[in-house]
This record gives C-alpha cells, sequence and structure tokens, in this order.
C-alpha cells in the first residue's frame, strides 16, 4: 500500500510508510491521527480537507501549526510567539484580531 504525503512545497509524495501527523488544509494545522477533534469532523466532511505528514517538521515546513486539543506542548509553545532568542519553528505566528498586524 502507498500513502500520499504533503510536502513543504504542497506537492504530494507517495511513501510506503504511513504518515505520522494528519492535517487540515483549511485550517492549515496539524495533529496526532487519534485527535479527538478531527475523528468527530470526519463524519461532518473533514476527510475532504485532510492531508498527511510524514513528521512534525514537514508539516511545520509546510506552513502549519499544531492542534491546540491534541499536540499540547507544541500548541502552547506556538501560542507563545516567538521569542528572541529562542527557535521558533512555525511560519505562521499566533495574532489577536482585534490587534493590528
Amino acid at each position: 500500500m502507498t500513502y500520499r504525503l504533503l510536502q513543504p512545497d504542497g506537492s504530494f509524495a507517495e511513501s510506503d510508510v504511513p504518515g505520522t501527523l494528519g492535517g487540515n488544509s483549511t485550517l492549515r494545522l496539524y495533529g496526532r491521527l487519534d485527535c479527538e477533534s478531527a475523528v468527530r469532523a470526519l463524519p461532518r466532511g473533514y476527510a475532504k480537507h485532510r492531508v498527511f505528514f510524514a513528521n512534525e517538521q514537514a508539516a511545520i515546513d509546510a506552513g502549519y501549526r499544531p492542534c491546540g486539543r491534541c499536540m499540547h506542548a507544541s500548541h502552547s509553545i506556538w501560542k507563545a510567539g516567538p521569542v528572541e532568542g529562542v527557535a521558533y519553528p512555525w511560519h505562521i505566528t499566533p495574532r489577536h484580531p482585534l490587534l493590528p498586524e
């Protein structure tokens, strides 16, 4: 069996190994394959927006952010935003909708 994994450039690669994380291409977030929120959303049509990643770095490189439900540690770091002198791997940063960009 082959699996389609999303690559950082937006293309898909065929793999003999399944992805370790799933993502929502509309919301641009990634999380565990057994995420409670993702599993609950499948009957509501989420499957058409679902993508898969080989690992967390592949999801980050593709411009996705961590799920707040199943990726607690990563989400906390992402949510805190960049801190001077500390590595911040995500390409998108959290922002409050009422604050100017």
